[in-house]
C-alpha cells in the first residue's frame, strides 16, 4: 500500500481502459479512497458508489503483474455498476453545491424578430435555499433540487459524457422549474478537491428550461404574429391596389405603341386591358415605351432599375406599391396573390419575354440591349413607312426648284398632285406604289426631274442645249421659248453692248464697266451665300470650263461670264443633289443586299461576315462598298447566290 495517498481526480472514478476500479466509498464516514490507500482484501472497508455492496481490495500483488484495484465479491458479480463514476461525480457535485448553497446561472439569449440574438437574463451568481439532493420529482430525480431567491424550485443536473436526454427535458419542461445542466466532462484531470469553484461557477452551464426565456419567447412569438398579421393585412391592402381596375391612357405612350404595331412589333406588346398592373397607365403602353428606350440606347445597356426610375419620374408606377422590395413583392405572391407583382418585378418580367423571344439580350452586371436583328427589323420598317413621305419631299423639293426658274409668262406648272398622279399613271402604277417602287420607276422620274432642271439651267445660262426626250410632263414650251429669246437677245445685246463700249469714250466705258461690274458681283454674291458656305473661296476658284477664269473674272468681264458663274452655282446645286441622290441609292441597295443575305444565309455568323469580306467575282471588293446601284447590286446577288450554292454541296449551311 502506498505510503502517500494519490489526490483523486473526476477520471479515477470512472473504471480505467480495462475496467478496473480504483476509487470507492469508505463505509466508516462515506469519504472516497483509493486502492493505493486501503489495506487488501475485504480489510479495505470499502463498498461500490453504484450499488452500494461490499468491495474487495486487491493491492497486494506486483502492479506490473496486475493493476491494484476494487472488485465485487464473486457473489455480487451479477449486479451492474457502470454508473458507479457518475454516482461518485454526482455525489461531490452535489455535495459542493449543498455545501456552499449558491450556484451560477449563465446568461440566457433567443433569437428576436430581426434574427438577432437578443439577452434574456445576465450570467448571474444566485443563493440557494432548501438544498436537496436526488429528491424524487415526479418521474424525475433530479441530481440537486433547490429554491432559488425568488421562491422558484431549480433542479440541478451534473453531466459528465451526455447531457439531458430529449425525453428527459420534455419532462422538466413540463414540471415548470428551472433547470441547469452543468457540464465536467473537460475537468477529469482535476482533483476532486479542486472542483468547488469549478462546479460553483467555472464548468460549461446551460439553463435547458428557463421561465425568463419562456416567457420571452411567448412574448416574440406573439409579436411575430402581430407582426405577420399587419404584415398580411398590409399585403391584401397593396394587392387590392394592384388589382385596381382604375388604368388610365397616356396620350403620348399610347402613340407610341400604336406606332410599334404599325413597325410589325404588335406581338412583343401585351394588348390584353384585363390583367392587373402595377401601373396607372395600360401594359402595352409602358411596354412600348420600354422597347423604344432599348431601340434608341443603340449599343448601351439598361437595367430594370434605369427604366422603373424613368417610369417613377412620370409617376406611372401605382404610388402605394412602388417601393415594394422583391422579397415582400415574392412573400405576397407566395402567401396572399400568386399574380401580385411590384413595378420592377412587371419590368424585369418584361423583360425576361423578350430575352426568351430573343429580341434581347442580358450581359450580367450591366442590364438589357436590344439584338441586332431587331433593330435591323425595326430600321428597315422604319425606312419602308417613311420612304414613301421621303420621296415626296424629294419630288417637291425638285417640282419647286423648275417651278422658280418659271416666270408668269412661261406657264405655269400644273397642280403637284395631279402630276404626281399622272406620271405614276404614266408607268401604269398608283402613287403609292410608285412612291414605295424598288425596281427603279421612281428612279427614273426623279432623274428626268434632274434632266429638265439642268436643261433650264444651262439655257438660263445661254447655252445651247438639246432638249431632252421626255420633260417628266412638265409644260416647259414657253419656257423653253422665253429662254432661247433670252439667249438669242443677250448674245445680241453683247454684240451692241461691245459694239457700244468701243464707240464711248474710255474713261465714260471705264466708269460704267465698273459700275456693272459691281452691280453683277453684289448679284453673284447675293445668290452665292444661298449655295456656297464660302463666298470668297468660290469667286476665287478657277474653272476648267472658261479657260481657267474665275467666277470673280467671269462676273467682271460680262454678263456672260456672270451668267456663266451663275451656271457653276447652279453645277455645284447640281452636284450636291447628285451626291444625295447617290448616297440615298447606294444606302437603299445595301439595305436590299442585307436583307438577300439574311434570307439565303440561316447562320447569322456568316451572314454578317459576307458583305465585309473581299470577293473575286467583284474584283476583290467587298460587296457593302461595290454594291452602289441597281445593276451593281444585281452582280452582288449572282454572287451571294453561287456562294450560297457551293456551301449547300459542301453540306455547309
Amino acid at each position: 500500500m502506498d505510503l502517500m495517498a494519490p489526490k483523486i481526480t473526476i477520471a479515477d472514478l470512472f473504471p480505467d481502459d480495462e475496467g478496473m476500479i480504483l476509487v470507492a466509498e469508505d463505509t466508516a464516514n462515506g469519504s472516497l479512497r483509493h486502492i493505493s490507500e486501503v489495506p487488501n482484501g475485504a480489510a479495505c472497508g470499502c463498498i461500490c458508489f453504484g450499488c452500494k455492496r461490499r468491495l474487495i481490495a486487491k493491492n497486494g500483488g506486483f502492479p506490473a503483474r496486475m493493476t491494484h484495484h476494487f472488485a465485487h465479491r464473486a457473489e455480487d458479480i451479477v449486479i451492474d455498476c457502470t454508473s458507479a463514476g457518475e454516482t461518485a461525480l454526482h455525489i461531490r457535485a452535489k455535495e459542493i453545491i449543498a455545501k456552499y448553497r449558491r450556484v451560477t446561472l449563465p446568461a440566457t439569449s433567443i433569437l428576436g424578430l430581426d434574427g438577432k440574438q437578443v439577452e434574456v437574463t445576465p450570467e448571474r451568481s444566485v443563493n440557494l435555499t432548501d438544498v436537496r439532493l436526488e429528491a424524487i420529482a415526479g418521474e424525475l430525480i433530479p441530481d440537486v433540487t433547490a429554491t432559488m431567491p425568488d421562491g422558484r424550485r431549480i433542479f440541478i443536473e451534473i453531466a459528465n459524457t451526455h447531457p439531458c436526454s430529449q425525453d428527459k427535458i420534455e419532462k422538466l419542461d413540463a414540471m415548470g422549474v428551472e433547470v441547469l445542466e452543468i457540464t465536467v466532462a473537460a475537468y477529469r484531470a482535476v482533483p476532486l478537491d479542486d472542483l468547488d469553484e469549478i462546479i460553483l461557477d467555472i464548468a460549461p452551464r446551460t439553463l435547458i428550461h428557463s421561465s425568463e426565456v419562456k416567457a420571452m419567447v411567448a412574448k416574440i412569438a406573439e409579436d411575430r404574429r402581430r407582426q405577420e398579421d399587419a404584415k398580411r393585412t398590409e399585403a391584401e391592402r397593396l394587392v387590392a391596389v394592384y388589382r385596381n381596375p382604375a388604368i388610365r391612357n397616356h396620350v403620348k405612350a399610347q402613340a407610341l405603341s400604336e406606332d410599334l404595331a404599325q413597325l410589325g412589333l404588335a406581338r412583343l406588346l401585351e394588348l390584353d386591358n384585363d390583367r392587373p398592373s402595377a401601373f396607372i397607365i395600360y401594359r402595352r403602353q409602358w411596354q412600348a415605351v420600354i422597347l423604344d428606350r432599348l431601340y434608341k440606347a443603340k449599343s448601351a445597356f439598361l437595367s430594370p432599375m434605369d427604366l422603373l426610375d424613368s417610369f417613377s419620374k412620370g409617376g406611372w408606377p401605382k404610388k402605394e406599391i412602388a417601393y415594394t422590395k422583391s422579397e415582400h413583392s415574392k412573400w405576397i405572391a407566395a402567401n396572399i396573390a400568386d399574380d401580385f407583382k411590384s413595378p420592377y418585378e412587371e419590368v424585369s418580367a418584361y423583360l425576361s419575354r423578350l430575352r426568351t423571344e430573343g429580341v434581347v439580350y442580358e450581359a450580367r452586371g450591366k442590364g438589357f440591349a436590344m439584338s441586332r436583328e431587331l433593330r435591323f427589323q425595326i430600321d428597315v420598317a422604319i425606312e419602308k413607312r417613311t420612304r414613301p413621305q421621303r420621296r415626296i419631299a424629294e419630288l417637291k423639293v425638285a417640282f419647286r426648284n423648275i417651278g422658280a426658274l418659271m416666270e408668269p409668262a412661261d406657264g405655269r406648272l400644273p397642280n403637284f398632285d395631279k402630276w404626281l398622279k399622272g406620271r405614276a399613271t404614266a408607268v401604269r402604277l398608283s402613287v403609292e406604289e410608285l412612291l414605295a417602287d424598288e425596281i427603279g420607276y421612281f428612279d427614273g422620274l426623279t432623274k428626268r426631274m434632274e434632266a429638265v432642271y439642268r436643261m433650264v439651267a444651262d439655257m438660263r445660262a445661254y447655252r445651247k442645249v438639246e432638249q431632252p426626250e421626255d420633260l417628266a410632263g412638265l409644260p416647259m414650251d414657253g419656257l423653253i421659248k422665253r429662254l432661247t429669246a433670252a439667249r438669242i437677245a443677250e448674245e445680241e445685246r453683247e454684240q451692241a453692248e461691245w459694239a457700244a463700249l468701243r464707240r464711248r469714250q474710255e474713261s465714260e466705258a471705264a466708269a460704267l464697266q465698273r459700275q456693272e461690274i459691281a452691280d453683277r458681283m453684289f448679284r453673284l454674291t447675293e445668290a452665292a451665300m444661298f449655295v456656297v458656305p464660302d463666298v470668297d473661296i468660290f469667286l476665287d476658284t478657277p474653272s476648267s470650263e472658261h479657260d481657267g477664269k474665275t467666277p470673280r473674272q467671269l462676273a467682271s468681264e460680262s454678263y456672260r461670264g456672270f451668267n456663266q458663274a451663275q451656271a457653276i452655282l447652279s453645277t455645284i446645286r447640281e452636284a450636291e443633289q447628285a451626291v444625295r441622290a447617290a448616297e440615298g441609292l447606294k444606302r437603299d441597295m445595301v439595305g436590299k443586299l442585307w436583307e438577300r443575305v439574311y434570307s439565303l444565309i440561316p447562320r447569322r455568323e456568316i451572314a454578317d461576315l459576307w458583305p465585309k469580306q473581299g470577293w473575286p467575282e467583284l474584283d476583290g471588293m467587298k460587296p457593302l462598298d461595290y454594291c452602289k446601284d441597281q445593276k451593281t447590286f444585281a452582280r452582288c446577288l449572282e454572287v451571294l447566290e453561287d456562294f450560297v450554292a457551293s456551301e449547300r454541296k459542301r453540306g455547309r449551311r
